[in-house]
């Protein structure tokens, strides 16, 4: 391996333990929390290091939401695969409930941190990721409104609806409250309320 060659990864590697150790304070302290200083003394390394890879920590808020993201896409395989558009949007709330339930620290900081947008306000021509996803929902949704004929819908408020409906049913799991429901049968009570939502809007 040349000069240039372990440089890189070098640079890479430091770069990962910077995203690892931001990601520890995050779930450990809430984005409040999050500063270069902590970081850098997790890391052992000075401040001074960590703002030659990040301008400020909302750039680091930023990758993490990208890293999150490209990781919940590996759920998507099947989904984007599927042709049939309810089918689809099946596809995408099971696969999204799946990723929420294996990944619990990746999905409380995409989605349940506290003020997680704010970095957003400075990126927002940039959030590729986060809007790709919801981009992909909505247009899903339209393709499923046009199939079906389903008047007075609107395809991003629909796309809001079944977001925040796999939203709650992920919080609900994480925080043992389906417990209070039904004991020891989390999975059987979100396939059936999935379903459930699926008949409800589109009848099928």
């Amino acid at each position: 391996m040349g000069t240039t060659e372990r440089k890189e990864r070098e640079k890479a590697e430091l770069k990962e333990q910077i995203l690892t150790a931001a990601k520890k304070i995050l779930l450990r302290e809430g984005q409040e929390g999050l500063s270069i200083r902590k970081i850098a003394a997790d890391i052992e390394y000075s401040p001074a290091t960590i703002y030659l890879y990040f301008k400020d920590r909302d750039a680091i808020m930023y990758e993490l939401m990208e890293m999150g993201f490209m990781l919940m896409n590996r759920y998507m395989v099947s989904a984007f695969a599927e042709q049939d558009p309810v089918r689809r949007i099946h596809e995408i709330g099971r696969s999204y409930i799946h990723f929420g339930l294996e990944n619990k620290d990746w999905y409380d900081l995409m989605f349940n941190s506290d003020k997680p947008m704010k970095h957003i306000e400075k990126c927002m021509e940039d959030w590729d990721e986060g809007m790709a996803m919801f981009n992909f929902l909505c247009m899903t949704c339209k393709e499923a409104i046009d199939k079906l004929q389903l008047k007075g819908q609107n395809e991003r408020i629909l796309a809001l609806h079944l977001w925040s409906s796999v939203h709650g049913l992920v919080n609900l799991a994480q925080t043992e409250r389906l417990e209070i429901v039904e004991r020891h049968n989390n999975a059987s009570l979100i396939a059936q309320t999935l379903d459930s939502m699926m008949q409800c809007i589109f009848k099928i």
